[in-house]
């Protein structure tokens, strides 16, 4: 939150609440006002050029060219030498499955592994990842067997592995569901566990089981009443979200040991933690908050009010549109944390409230996110791990279509949901007066920080090039721009973040991976998958597509899709290969799903909170419920858009049908 700190001695600088002007009441201000956000004393409020600041400029511009011609000189290297180390035979890598940690080894169709079942129980946990292999058909097949005729005590579970990720099986197994000839009951002991694989080579595979409680037959159950429980009291405001989640994720932790036994520790807790999320997020707010004291965003926020003639329709049709653009190219989060701030001075300047601004600015960021791989997490998820379907330009050809028209329905939903907007008169002001008084106040310091945030944005820009994580460039920039700004003072800088939107999205990121631990959404994919597989073949893509698409949407609104997406990849390659159905519209269906649910909740995307705290800085509280006031239409014409567009493309057309996961 933006602290508000008295005028420094020997400075003219005073804080003053920003006003409309009309021709007819205007009145010059004796002192010219700045924003109220800390205000940081540098040697940068002297707007001379000293040979000092033109020696600075200089090394910031050389090294960030420096910085880009490394990555994009010696990125290619870096790319040979990963490709020429992933192949072969490989183990897994524990630190990526820490749930999994008993047996890792190699499997081979003649060799194959046994382990005994040395507990009773009820309820069995069989937890099994299998290596990304180089070619089809090969699977693993799981069962039970008794120690006399090594015959199977049940129909066994194979698990096919893939070419594009490694596999992964969870799957919890009830002892009834134990059939041996010999040893019908697992009190008679001698029962193993069996591995065994149609591979000739070396497969590499992690496995483990765990003996579960009673009570974990019921911990789907559990879960879902937690998340129904957490989001009543955040819908109804009962107390600061950010309690709210922490609160809930300790009793998911509780749940997940009760249910399945469990331990979590501080280690996995920090691993469930979406790192890549919180550190750009930190980055990018310390970043925008340093730049705001140059008086750039008032000085855009009067362009922007310029370039709309004062007609408040117009201005909010011009800030959707433009955040739905830069969305496509920059990740949402970082669209809104560089809108929003201008979108607040513009309301204040025309003396209206910046709620219905900022809620249709996240909607089109969330909109634009979803046209590209790098614009939203689900995305980027789906193009990394089904990168031998698509590629970069296949997401801009499938969905920047689908995208431009959900875009189009809803802004006329907007025209007609803020029409007192459009009706309200002309607001007549004296733009010279305003570029006067919210003129750039540090002009150097402008340009330092200018300079570094757009190398910042260019290598956001060509990640997919240098494959640097976002996150990493938002602290470095961070940390530069503050050497730039503030090398003596970090208190007003540390001040500027937002540390409880910070907390509430570690909090929810781990009380969703415990509610994933519990198979909340393992149970999601099960239920979609036997509803598809449920219907004629003729009619399994076209339920397939609408399925998949609202299923996402909606489960993205209340669950991190980040989670559901990665869960859901598996589930939409299973449907593929069993039901023989092109993966590609699969794929782009539940890409626009993933995405475009976010806009349902304000806890649906990272974007949404980001907006929410960016508000709740200057004064302004959204609510849940005001929040689902236009998520809800918006997500449902958005999405019953991508919907139709889907069963045309896909179903009618049959673009996109021509390749099967297993198909030769």
């Amino acid at each position: 939150m933006f602290a508000v700190n008295p005028p420094l001695a020997g400075s003219e600088k005073v804080v003053n609440n920003l006003k409309p002007f009309a021709e007819d009441d205007y009145e010059a201000p004796e002192t010219p006002p700045i924003v109220a956000t800390a205000d940081y004393k540098t040697k940068d409020d002297d707007v001379d050029w000293t040979k000092r600041n033109k020696i600075e400029m200089g090394i910031i511009i050389f090294a960030g060219v420096g910085v880009l011609f490394l990555l994009l000189f010696y990125v290619q290297d870096g790319i040979e030498h990963t490709e020429e180390s992933e192949e072969g035979f490989h183990l897994m890598h524990l630190h990526d499955y820490p749930q999994v940690t008993q047996q890792v080894g190699a499997l081979t169709g003649d060799q194959p592994y046994f382990r005994e079942i040395t507990k009773q129980s009820q309820y069995f946990e069989v937890k099994f990842v299998g290596e990304k292999i180089s070619t089809e058909d090969i699977y693993v097949d799981i069962s039970v067997v008794d120690n006399k005729t090594l015959s199977a005590c049940n129909n066994s579970w194979k698990i096919f592995l893939s070419t594009d990720h490694e596999a992964e099986f969870y799957e919890t197994i009830n002892q009834d569901e134990f059939k041996c000839p010999s040893s019908p009951l697992l009190a008679q002991q001698k029962l193993f566990w069996m591995l065994s694989t149609n591979s000739t080579t070396p497969v590499g595979v992690v496995f483990d089981v765990v003996s579960l409680p009673d009570v974990s037959s019921q911990r789907v159950l559990l879960s879902a009443l937690l998340l129904l429980v957490v989001y009543i009291f955040i819908i109804w405001d009962v107390v600061h979200r950010t309690l709210v989640a922490l609160v809930g994720s300790f009793v998911a932790l509780f749940l997940l040991y009760v249910t399945t036994g469990m331990v979590t520790t501080m280690e996995q807790c920090i691993r469930w933690m979406d790192e890549g999320t919180l550190a750009l997020l930190f980055g990018m707010m310390i970043m925008v908050n340093l730049v705001s004291t140059t008086g750039i965003f008032e000085w855009l926020a009067v362009r922007a009010l310029q370039a709309a003639d004062g007609q408040l329709g117009k201005l909010l049709v011009l800030l959707c549109l433009s955040t739905a653009v830069l969305s496509a190219f920059l990740d949402n989060v970082t669209t809104m944390l560089l809108f929003a701030p201008v979108t607040v001075e513009l309301c204040k300047v025309l003396d209206v409230d910046p709620i219905p601004f900022l809620l249709s600015e996240v909607m089109f960021s969330n909109l634009g996110g979803a046209s590209t791989m790098i614009g939203d997490p689900p995305n980027i998820i789906l193009g990394s791990m089904l990168d031998s379907y698509i590629s970069f330009v296949d997401f801009i050809i499938n969905l920047m279509p689908c995208i431009v028209i959900a875009s189009a329905v809803s802004t006329f939903y907007l025209i007609w949901k803020y029409n007192k907007f459009f009706k309200a008169p002309k607001k007549i002001l004296k733009y010279d007066e305003l570029k006067n008084r919210y003129a750039i106040t540090k002009p150097v310091l402008l340009c330092k920080s200018g300079t570094i945030l757009f190398f910042v944005i260019v290598l956001f820009f060509l990640e997919s090039v240098h494959h640097v994580k976002t996150s990493w460039v938002a602290v470095i920039g961070a940390t530069c721009m503050m050497l730039v700004a503030s090398p003596h003072e970090l208190h007003n800088v540390m001040e500027s973040v937002e540390w409880d939107t910070l907390l509430f999205f570690a909090a929810l990121f781990v009380m969703i991976e415990a509610m994933a631990e519990m198979g909340l959404i393992s149970a999601i994919g099960d239920v979609l998958s036997d509803l598809i597989e449920a219907v004629s073949p003729s009619q399994q893509l076209n339920v397939a597509i609408v399925v998949i698409i609202w299923i996402s949407a909606i489960c993205s609104g209340f669950v991190d899709n980040i989670p559901f997406t990665t869960t859901m990849v598996p589930v939409i390659l299973k449907i593929s290969r069993d039901l023989q159905l092109p993966i590609k519209p699969l794929i782009w269906s539940l890409s626009l799903g993933a995405c475009l649910g976010g806009n349902l909740t304000i806890i649906g995307a990272s974007a949404n909170l980001v907006t929410a705290g960016v508000a709740e800085s200057n004064g302004y509280v959204i609510s849940f419920l005001e929040f689902m006031k236009l998520g809800v239409p918006i997500t449902f014409l958005s999405v019953l858009v991508a919907m139709t567009y889907c069963l045309i493309v896909y179903g009618v057309l049959e673009m996109e049908n021509d390749v099967v996961v297993g198909a030769e």
